[in-house]
């Protein structure tokens, strides 16, 4: 099964024309999203079983894992990432009791690079969270490096690991390559962010705004499409993420690529509430 999402469900403004966009209205377009509150932040239970009566019940969520787990953050001394990672697991047992949690994402920074003391990192996140669902993203393109790649692959598939098929900016030499690899028989995890290679390195107040701001192209689509293809004949799930958000391009490219893999989601939300 394939399932198109978007990141957040707030910032659509081509789903309904409005600044916000409710979650309830934007699962009336999709079937997934991938949430980056918790990147900052574990969200309070009592949230979760809000976003779950917002929506269907096959909708599906990808929770982005708090940034103390990728190396964002510093551990502050008072806690350990054991009994954060039971906080969030509590957290979200609604959405996983319910079968509504597709996976976490654990989206590592550009200076995690390959290195033992690294690889030896994930080995302690699976441990961490031995029964989740987890889908990884590299940013630092030494794991891809002709000399590490199939060790890569292999240590992923060794931790049950989904590791991110990632699309962004193909003219700089510092990005992660689109490599079509599956990881997990049981689901794999597209994220596309756009090719912006102006913006992909800035810095500054504007940096996410800047690296984003992308447009695909149909040529560009038709070519995504065909990993797609690939990858849904390797696993059981494929779900796919428009990350390009910054122009407001995300959700229409989201509905274009739909429309190309000629998918029909069922069982979403009423495209808008009647008067009783």
């Amino acid at each position: 099964m394939i399932r198109i999402g978007c990141t957040s469900f707030k910032e659509h403004t081509y789903l309904t024309g409005k600044k916000e966009t409710s979650l309830f209205e934007y699962a009336a377009h999709f079937p997934l999203v991938e949430m980056d509150t918790s990147f900052y932040a574990i969200p309070k239970q009592a949230y979760v079983e809000e976003w779950l009566k917002q929506v269907p019940e096959a909708f599906q969520f990808i929770m982005k894992l708090p940034k103390v787990f990728t190396k964002h953050e510093e551990l502050t001394a008072s806690t350990t990432l054991t009994e954060l990672a039971t906080e969030l697991l509590e957290s979200l047992r609604p959405m996983s009791k319910q079968g509504q949690l597709f996976c976490l994402l654990a989206q590592f920074p550009p200076f995690f690079d390959c290195t033992r003391e690294n690889v030896d990192y994930l080995r302690k996140l699976r441990q961490l969270f031995p029964e989740t669902p987890i889908a990884i993203e590299l940013r630092n393109n030494s794991w891809y490096d002709p000399s590490l790649i199939e060790q890569t692959r292999a240590f992923m598939k060794e931790q049950k690991f989904s590791l991110v098929i990632v699309d962004e900016p193909k003219k700089l030499s510092t990005t992660i390559p689109l490599d079509d690899c599956v990881t997990h028989p049981d689901f794999v995890f597209f994220r596309f962010h756009g090719r912006n290679d102006t913006g992909w390195n800035a810095t500054g107040p504007d940096a996410k705004r800047l690296r984003t701001n992308y447009r695909y192209h149909k040529e560009e689509l038709d070519m995504l499409k065909e990993a797609v293809v690939k990858a849904e004949k390797e696993s059981k799930e494929v779900a796919i993420i428009f990350n390009n958000n910054a122009g407001g391009d995300a959700a229409e490219n989201a509905l274009q690529f739909k429309e190309l893999l000629q998918l029909d989601f069922e069982n979403l939300n009423p495209n808008q509430l009647g008067l009783f």
